[in-house]
């Protein structure tokens, strides 16, 4: 009984800072700081601090007869080191969102707003767009990578409201 009571403790010392290591109070894991601020992101994109726009892109929010909401275009090509400015119409009936991040940043806020569905972006990585309104967000690119833009309004995303980003120089437009 003796080696099993030692055996449970070196056990329980072995494995407890491996769980306390999971636990973190960091910025990258609260799901509204925004990602270009979060000390564990790399900066791979950021809102633009006044620099000069290099490219325009007209995002249009649809909804179709059969429930389906859309962006249009859902698949764009940026060069890395653009600024880009985004302008985004909202044609439907139903307030949507703008979310820019990565695939995980878009996943883990998707998450968190499942939870919280009265909570509205009005901060550089998302933003509420009014129905029949049309909104601008600037931002610059100066990493290749590939993101996710969506509407994280619970029920959304699922009826594809989403699209992709791709920055790297041999697929943007010349």
């Amino acid at each position: 009984m003796k080696s099993f009571l030692v055996t449970c403790a070196l056990c329980l010392t072995a494995t407890l800072p491996v769980w306390a290591s999971h636990a973190t109070t960091e910025k990258s894991n609260q799901p509204h700081v925004r990602v270009h601020e979060a000390l564990a992101n790399d900066p791979i994109r950021k809102p633009s601090d006044g620099v000069l726009v290099t490219r325009t892109i007209e995002v249009n929010i649809k909804e179709t007869k059969n429930g389906y909401m859309l962006f249009e275009p859902d698949a764009i090509a940026i060069n890395h080191g653009s600024v880009v400015r985004f302008i985004i119409k909202n044609g439907g009936v139903l307030d949507h969102e703008f979310f820019l991040g990565s695939f995980d940043d878009v996943a883990k806020h998707h998450q968190w707003m499942l939870k919280h569905s009265d909570m509205g972006h009005v901060d550089p990585n998302g933003i509420q767009i009014l129905s029949g309104e049309t909104v601008e967000v600037v931002w610059e690119f100066p990493e290749m990578t590939n993101l996710e833009f969506g509407c994280l309004i619970p029920g959304h995303l699922e009826a594809g409201m989403w699209g992709v980003i791709m920055v790297h120089d041999h697929l943007a437009p010349k």
